[in-house]
């Protein structure tokens, strides 16, 4: 039965929320704000046409669903996002681009607020890798898709990343952020398994590939040195870690120091690899399996 897109459409268990160990620095979120469709969801351009209705699922700032909502005009593309902070921004860029066909509004992806089969595609870039119920996530957004339609996923996998030159200080820096990430209920390492969590949430076919991000001249790397600095002094972050005995105020310090010394050195390099797959859902229909 179709779930009613009303106030109570929303709703769901009491559950622990989800945590976004990046955090919502303005320095974060202008980072993020740079993404571009034309690189970052490059996978996906083949399959947006016009009169497509899309739902950006975790849209944050809003720069994909943006440009989403230029290609597929006069379609329409819904940026939903837990934060209403970053809903509001999101309004705000769209209009600001004189986009009349994306519109957002904050909620959950565990209970969207939408009836069944409302929607042609969806895509969801670097969010599951921040969910503690991944596969209750894809089955939910599989929910709203018409027969025939399909999600596309892409986040990074934090197993392929690499930096030089090394320095044990950013080697334990890398593994501090990855076990706080985890503490969290995220899981930096999910993106190898996109196709197995689609055919878990009952998409009938799917297709992965991936795509390689990098930074390798001066202003990269610093600015990717600078950016960790930033989710490194996140409040959230520091308690965890200075609550679970895993660094003190010192260590963060060296780490923070180390991080500098290696975004300005001329040799520095770092780069990590985006898996990214399409599922599709049956066009005869074919339900969901049970949770």
């Amino acid at each position: 039965m179709s779930r009613p897109a009303d106030a109570d459409a929303g709703a769901e268990p009491a559950r622990r929320a989800e945590t976004y160990t990046h955090g919502y620095d303005a320095r974060w979120i202008d980072f993020i704000g740079r993404r571009r469709a034309a690189e970052d969801l490059a996978f996906l351009l083949p399959h947006l046409r016009p009169g497509l209705r899309v739902l950006d699922c975790g849209c944050g700032p809003g720069s994909l669903t943006a440009d989403v909502a230029a290609l597929v005009a006069p379609g329409e593309v819904v940026g939903l996002d837990q934060d209403p902070g970053q809903v509001d921004l999101a309004r705000r860029r769209a209009a600001g681009r004189g986009l009349t066909n994306a519109r957002f509004q904050s909620g959950s992806l565990y209970a969207l607020p939408f009836p069944d089969a409302s929607f042609d595609a969806a895509y969801a870039h670097t969010v599951v890798q921040h969910l503690r119920e991944p596969l209750r996530a894809l089955r939910e957004v599989r929910r709203v898709l018409k027969p025939g339609g399909w999600l596309g996923l892409r986040d990074d996998d934090w197993a392929s990343c690499l930096w030089e030159p090394r320095d044990p200080l950013l080697d334990r820096a890398v593994a501090l952020w990855l076990r706080v990430w985890q503490h969290d209920g995220g899981d930096p390492y999910y993106a190898r398994h996109q196709r197995r969590l689609l055919r878990e949430a009952g998409f009938g076919r799917s297709a992965g590939a991936a795509t390689a991000s990098s930074f390798g001249t001066p202003e990269r790397t610093r600015q990717v040195a600078e950016i960790l600095i930033v989710l490194f002094e996140h409040p959230a972050f520091v308690r965890t870690v200075v609550e679970q005995g895993w660094a003190d105020g010192a260590a963060l310090a060296a780490m923070h120091a180390a991080l500098r010394t290696w975004g300005a050195h001329p040799d520095a390099y770092y780069a990590i690899l985006y898996p990214e797959a399409i599922g599709w859902v049956d066009a005869g229909g074919a339900p969901a399996p049970a949770p």
